[in-house]
């Protein structure tokens, strides 16, 4: 399947690039509609003024504008007359958190190019496509100190992500990725191979979007609480580990007769196979009907059902079948005084689940349900806040449940940043479930009942209040830039914090301060440091400063040249927290993390038992504080 893939990626072609050019410090974006009467380019790079960035439209009828950008990424929309369009050239998009979707464009310049030797780049055929190519190369050279106190280079990985992306017009590209990564064939670089990776191919029309995926993260129901993509703490879209079909519909009901029906539909559908396995397949759909009640509110209400089928064993067939129903009612308040306008958003989602053998006989084992209710309130300046309720249970031997709220507040101003984020539960579970059902159904599912899912994990910062009745977590990040001497400087503050409750002393608490210091032009300098601190009796893991008693604490340091967003070089000593998710290939702030896990063997101990779980932290802790290597790393994307 993966060659058939690769094929008809190379060989599907036909005409025209996404409307949008590049020169060297500008982008011009372009609109089609000759019946529009006006068109306005709304973003980040107008912090979303509806009115500050008229389009003009051509003697073709195209609508157009030029403008001078920094170098970045940038979400935007067209208001075409006083309706909002995603970008339909553009084929790269994110959730706006408001049930709809964002355009998103990344500009980094261009070489200067005559007009002659523009004509000339491109595969050359009857049908002219456009082929570009899109990906990285990351090196990563680790010196650690041995015994005698020298360091010594250990196997350099050098991993080369190698994408072919075809623009065959407007509504159809390919996209395909070849990597390089000598530790993951574990040999020298020079006997690499280059091997498939993921690809996708897209079909984007007025009516329908058909997108045929590979192993790529492609897609995430926006009902409330996910029931497709959205995995892990990571918030993984759907698709890695998985080939398939996904197709979604623009409008079913508005676009063929708006005057007559007074709403929008659409859906989704999803077909797909686990890769590497006979009979693990999920099916998915969703239907979704948009009510606009006037310009500043719209209703939505919608559908899910999810079918999951594995191959337990070979004489043992599973099925996993999810059914729910969800509303989401978004309003917007303007006032001529506001920045931008204030936008409230009330959701809620109630789902059942079923877990049965299918084969050799049908029995049912599991069933379960979610109900949510949530709210998100966004200001017209600065300030983002986010409640939510959630009630969840299942019935295996007994019954079991949880009642959880979580909270999220963002507040950003000029230089200032501040996010604080939150979850409380209170769980009505039996002993008589066992750990390794409480971990296996409640930890890395979270009630889901899906216990087959990839990439389901615990955060770290979790491990000391599992299996408690009640359990509180917090996080807070403050950030703030400012110049000193002409050179910028950024300071941040993070904590976690785990409590078996609200108004006890903490189980663990972490601490980490960020400042990073630009030097001179491209070269940033910068501290982190991490404190945990730890107080928990069960685990045998009690910080005592004054006695210096299980004192971990870890510092990294680290001199970065940065040539632009996307092509850096770092000498780094420690353990960096910033790594590349093996899954998603991006980079995210869980190194730290990621390395405890290994040094302890967190995960794997604690999917087979709890006791031991105290040493085996310290252990890790230890390695961490310990750690002493000199890190030489860069990566260009292109």
């Amino acid at each position: 399947m993966k060659k058939i893939f690769f094929l008809l990626i190379v060989l599907l072609i036909t005409t025209n690039l996404m409307a949008i050019e590049f020169t060297d410090n500008s982008i011009v974006f372009e609109y089609k509609d000759q019946n529009a009467e006006s068109v306005f380019i709304v973003g980040s790079m107008n912090d979303w003024n509806t009115s500050s960035l008229p389009m003009q439209r051509d003697e073709d009828g195209a609508w157009k504008i030029q403008l001078k950008l920094e170098y970045g990424e940038y979400r935007y929309k067209f208001l075409v007359d006083g309706n909002w369009q995603v970008d339909p050239s553009n084929s790269r998009m994110e959730d706006d958190g408001y049930g709809g979707s964002n355009s998103v464009v990344y500009f980094s310049g261009r070489l200067s190019l005559n007009e002659n030797f523009k004509e000339s780049l491109g595969v050359k055929s009857s049908l002219n496509p456009k082929v570009l190519f899109k990906g990285y190369y990351f090196s990563k050279n680790i010196f650690i100190k041995n015994k005698g106190e020298r360091f010594m280079l250990d196997k350099p990985e050098h991993d080369i992500n190698f994408g072919i992306n075809i623009k065959f017009n407007s509504e159809l590209e390919g996209y395909s990725i070849l990597n390089i990564n000598n530790n993951k064939e574990n040999t020298e670089m020079w006997r690499t191979h280059l091997n498939y990776k993921r690809s996708y191919l897209k079909l984007n029309t007025d009516y329908i979007k058909i997108t045929a995926f590979d192993n790529m993260g492609i897609v995430k129901f926006e009902n409330p609480l996910h029931t497709v993509g959205d995995i892990g703490f990571k918030k993984y879209n759907f698709g890695y580990n998985y080939s398939g079909v996904y197709m979604e519909t623009k409008d079913l009901v508005s676009n063929f007769n708006s005057y007559m029906i007074p709403f929008s539909a659409y859906s989704q559908i999803l077909l797909s196979d686990k890769s590497g396995y006979d009979e693990d397949d999920i099916n998915a759909m969703r239907l979704k009907i948009v009510q606009l009640m006037n310009k500043n509110n719209k209703i939505i209400l919608g559908t899910s059902a999810y079918n999951y089928t594995a191959k337990a064993s070979e004489s043992n067939v599973q099925n996993h079948k999810t059914n729910e129903i969800d509303f989401q009612y978004l309003m917007s308040f303007s006032n001529s005084n506001w920045k931008n306008d204030m936008r409230v958003k009330v959701s809620g989602e109630y789902s059942r689940f079923t877990n049965s053998n299918i084969e050799p006989s049908q029995v049912l084992w599991m069933k379960g349900g979610n109900s949510f209710l949530g709210l998100d309130v966004k200001f017209p300046a600065a300030l983002e806040i986010k409640i939510d309720y959630l009630i969840s249970s299942f019935e295996l031997t007994n019954k079991y449940s949880r009642n959880r709220f979580e909270f999220d507040a963002s507040y950003y101003l000029n230089q200032f940043k501040l996010n604080i984020e939150g979850q409380y539960w209170i769980n009505d579970i039996d002993s008589d479930l066992g750990w390794l059902d409480y971990y296996k159904y409640i930890e890395k599912t979270d009630f889901s009942g899906r216990w087959y899912q990839d990439f389901s994990e615990v955060s770290f910062e979790k491990y000391t209040v599992l299996g408690y009745e009640k359990g509180f977590l917090w996080r807070s990040d403050i950030g703030y830039k400012f110049k000193l001497n002409n050179k910028s400087i950024e300071i941040n503050l993070k904590n976690k914090v785990a409590q078996p409750d609200l108004f006890v002393y903490p189980k663990y608490v972490e601490s980490i301060l960020i400042v990073s210091y630009d030097l001179f032009n491209k070269w940033t300098l910068k501290f982190d440091t991490r404190v945990p601190y730890y107080n928990d009796p069960f685990l045998d893991i009690k910080t005592d400063l004054n006695g210096s008693q299980n004192i971990f604490i870890s510092n990294y340091t680290e001199l970065l040249y940065k040539l632009s967003p996307k092509i850096w070089l770092s000498f780094g000593y420690g353990v960096n927290p910033i790594s590349i998710d093996s899954v998603s290939d991006e980079f995210h702030g869980r190194g730290r993390e990621e390395f405890l896990d290994a040094a302890g063997s967190l995960t794997s101990h604690l999917e087979s038992f709890y006791s031991g779980l105290g040493d085996k932290i310290i252990d890790a802790e230890t390695l961490l504080m310990e750690a002493k290597q000199i890190s030489i790393q860069g990566i260009i994307n292109f």
